[in-house]
């Protein structure tokens, strides 16, 4: 039933990623794979998301998983309030509010490069440590590996796009996490 519950939902990931996954020198397989691992971990823990008792293990799988969603409607304030998007940057393996033509640097940008992929990393743990299992910790491993290539790669379209301004803005700035990583 998981595996079914699992092929029933990647299909909206799927239409949604279909444009953008068929290159490995863009971001958009990455991400595909990331989003994948992620609905993989819901879907085998989906009986632990929802905890009556907390214990250590706990708490700080409900820390990450509030921090990822701290860090995406951050990302996603800032990105609407000083990115914009235009058709001029006509690239049909971004999404639409990647299409950004201006460089954000502030906000949650301002500490962090990549706070929406910081974010669905964060809930890949968070959902991992609901119940750790040897082969959920495969899974979660493979989502940071697919995430950093994404956020890799990215980084590579961000500057042939924004040139110099992006290499300085990433000498500044961390990747995922503010100060640390």
């Amino acid at each position: 039933m998981k595996l079914l519950v699992f092929c029933a939902l990647s299909l909206p990931l799927l239409a949604l990623s279909w444009r953008s996954m068929f290159s490995l020198k863009r971001h958009g397989l990455y991400r595909f794979v990331l989003f994948e691992c992620i609905l993989w971990l819901a879907v085998q823990n989906h009986a632990h998301l929802i905890v009556e008792e907390f214990d250590l293990q706990q708490v700080a799988s409900s820390v990450l998983m509030l921090a990822s969603l701290v860090y995406v409607l951050a990302a996603v304030r800032t990105m609407r309030a000083k990115g914009r998007v235009s058709p001029a940057r006509d690239d049909p393996n971004l999404f639409e509010f990647e299409r950004t033509t201006v460089l954000v640097e502030s906000g949650i940008f301002g500490l962090v490069r990549h706070p929406m992929y910081g974010s669905l990393l964060l809930l890949a743990w968070g959902v991992l440590l609901r119940r750790v299992e040897v082969g959920l910790i495969a899974v979660a491993v493979l989502a940071t590996v697919a995430g950093a290539l994404a956020a890799w790669i990215e980084e590579k379209e961000n500057l042939a796009y924004f040139g110099e301004s992006y290499r300085r803005y990433a000498r500044k700035t961390t990747r995922f996490i503010p100060f640390v990583i």
